[in-house]
């Protein structure tokens, strides 16, 4: 038999894994370990993304994948057309300051940090007003010669395009060119069209797909900085669709009459080709990052089934490089249904105990990343214990029986003990840190004195609580994750749109969560600089948002929304236990969070 060698003239690599750096596409090697011929090849696919903050529809997008904004929209039914602005970072949005007015359907261009949006819908027939985005701050730009909205814009900030659009009677071809402080009339469209697609450059552009009425078409137009010419046609006629790239590799997807398609198309700058990959969820009048360098890249968000304004977030990837989204998944449900346990420890090898059930519990479980076992019981039925550590070495305090209590116990994976009391009688408190180093943060001091939320934070050394330093606002039920000399603490009763970090003896304000963290025994997984905080406030809920240590952006929502659920493990590898969705649940869900590799095919062999 011939050798790959004797076939081709080249020597196949011998390796016992597969590589990752993708340099390797379009090679062939033979993996030892499991005895099959392998190769990188170039694949296209959408994948998921944490979702926007604001479900809407006819919003729009400016900058590129990793780096992009939201503008604007509407909510239906809800609250009509609106201002918001979203960023994402590539994992999740988080928002940011309102544009001065509402617009939906406006044309927008440029960066993250330096965008346009002009004209769109703020309620009458269109606008001519152009907003103008820093990064931080919207401010006025010059307006539009014509006022219009179903417009499409194109290009950057100090070199912008504006592409037709519907002037409340009908649709125009005028086009606008922008140089950072007025408008100019530049060369008209062919057709009269709005609800367009574009891409690309103010001298370098491809504008695509519309309504012209009757119907919405398939034309395609390049424009050089001065007039159009026809290219080649979309295959599938389309409007209110996503879009990006630059004129000579772009990307067409969704749009089109509701419910929608799912359809992707790709331009080489001549021809446009169906992708076989489709978006998981058909939507029409979704936002897109436009900015994108080529069609290999590609973010999708918002838009419209019939009915609603959506959250949905999805990323395209063309290339050699497979997304693999951030997901929630079930796990093994706990043997029993409780809210306001406690809990500590990784995915894979976790405790959980205490709680209500909906009396109150002494009972513990071991999870192993697969199911739960019985450990040794608490020395009391408490709900709303403190707790940290790991699942050999772990530490309770505190708790409601209904109220607060003073007992501390140590756990060294099958048996309770108890140790010296905590200094005052607490519940609700969260802490952090392992053993023989850890951090319990304020907590509820009902019945009080005066105030219930506490500002205490208590320091354990594995024998002795000391004091540590006092948090700025008192709360309880917060959200904790970190060490005792770098911790954070989210929310929480008294605290719900505040953070606040530790470094071991005082505590420092920083920015605010997404929504507010309020009673419900809100959960989190992490550190001080990369937490997952989820199963929040006192209604059912499925939000989850990551911390990293400066902002808040959102992250896939857990399956089921409950409260008073309690959590563990890491913000990569997150768990969520138990809550209340009603009725009492034993769930569990495990967090993964995004991971990239290679598309290794292994090849046939004969």
């Amino acid at each position: 038999m011939a050798t790959y060698r004797e076939l081709h003239g080249k020597a196949v690599k011998t390796v016992t894994t597969n590589p990752t750096d993708d340099a390797a596409e379009g090679q062939i090697w033979f993996n030892s370990t499991d005895n099959t011929f392998k190769s990188v090849v170039t694949g296209e696919a959408w994948s998921s993304a944490a979702p926007l903050n604001v479900g809407r529809a006819e919003l729009m997008g400016a900058g590129t994948q990793t780096a992009t904004l939201a503008v604007g929209g509407y909510q239906s039914p809800g609250s009509g057309t609106i201002a918001n602005t979203e960023e994402f970072n590539g994992s999740g949005w988080a928002n940011a300051e309102d544009m001065p007015g509402v617009k939906h359907k406006p044309a927008t261009g440029g960066t993250q940090t330096a965008a346009f949006v002009a004209g769109g819908y703020p309620g009458n027939s269109g606008s001519s007003t152009t907003f103008e985005y820093d990064g931080t701050n919207w401010s006025s730009g010059g307006a539009m010669n014509t006022a219009r909205r179903a417009l499409r814009g194109a290009g950057t900030l100090p070199a912008g395009l504006a592409i037709g659009g519907y002037d409340g009677s009908s649709g125009v071809n005028n086009v606008e060119e922008y140089d950072g402080t007025n408008w100019a009339n530049g060369g008209a469209l062919p057709a009269a069209t709005y609800n367009l697609g574009a891409a690309g450059l103010q001298t370098a552009t491809v504008a695509f797909g519309g309504y012209v009425p009757p119907a919405n078409t398939t034309n395609a137009y390049h424009y050089d900085g001065s007039s159009w010419t026809a290219t080649g046609s979309l295959n599938t006629a389309r409007n209110q669709m996503g879009c990006g790239g630059i004129q000579t590799s772009a990307l067409a997807f969704g749009g089109s009459i509701p419910p929608g398609t799912t359809a992707t198309e790709l331009y080489n700058g001549s021809t446009w080709t169906t992708s076989p990959a489709s978006m998981a969820v058909a939507k029409v009048a979704l936002g897109s990052a436009q900015l994108t360098p080529s069609n290999s890249t590609g973010l999708a968000f918002g838009g419209s089934p019939p009915g609603s304004g959506m959250t949905n977030t999805e990323e395209w990837n063309a290339g050699a490089t497979v997304v693999t989204a951030g997901a929630w998944a079930s796990g093994g449900a706990m043997s029993t249904a409780r809210q306001d346990g406690a809990s500590f420890g990784v995915q894979t090898s976790a405790a959980v105990f205490c709680g209500e059930t909906p009396s109150n519990t002494n009972n513990t479980e071991h999870y192993n990343g697969t199911s739960f076992s019985s450990g040794g019981n608490y020395p009391a039925s408490y709900t709303r214990v403190g707790a940290f550590g790991v699942l050999t070495a772990g530490v309770g305090y505190g708790g409601g029986s209904p109220y607060g209590n003073t007992t501390t116990a140590e756990y060294n994976g099958s048996a309770w003990t108890a140790v010296n009391a905590y200094p005052i009688s607490i519940a609700t408190s969260r802490g952090c840190g392992v053993l023989t180093a850890g951090l319990a943060c304020g907590g509820d001091t009902f019945p009080p004195a005066s105030g219930r939320n506490s500002t205490t934070s208590k320091e354990y050394d594995g024998t002795n609580w000391t004091a540590g330093g006092s948090l700025g606002t008192g709360r309880y039920a917060s959200m904790v994750a970190g060490t005792q000399t770098a911790a954070v603490s989210i929310g929480g009763t008294g605290a719900g749109l505040l953070t606040e970090e530790y470094d071991g003896s005082s505590w420092t304000t920083s920015n605010a969560p997404l929504i507010s963290m309020s009673f419900g025994g809100s959960s989190s997984a992490g550190t001080q600089d990369n937490m997952t905080t989820f199963v929040t406030n006192s209604t059912p809920n499925a939000f989850v948002q990551k911390y990293n240590g400066t902002s808040f952006n959102t992250e896939p929502s857990i399956a089921t929304g409950r409260y008073g659920g309690t959590g563990a493990g890491t913000a990569a590898a997150a768990l969520a236990m138990g809550g209340r969705a009603p009725p009492f649940s034993t769930a569990t869900e495990e967090f993964t969070a995004e991971t990239t590799s290679l598309n290794v095919k292994t090849l046939t062999q004969s």
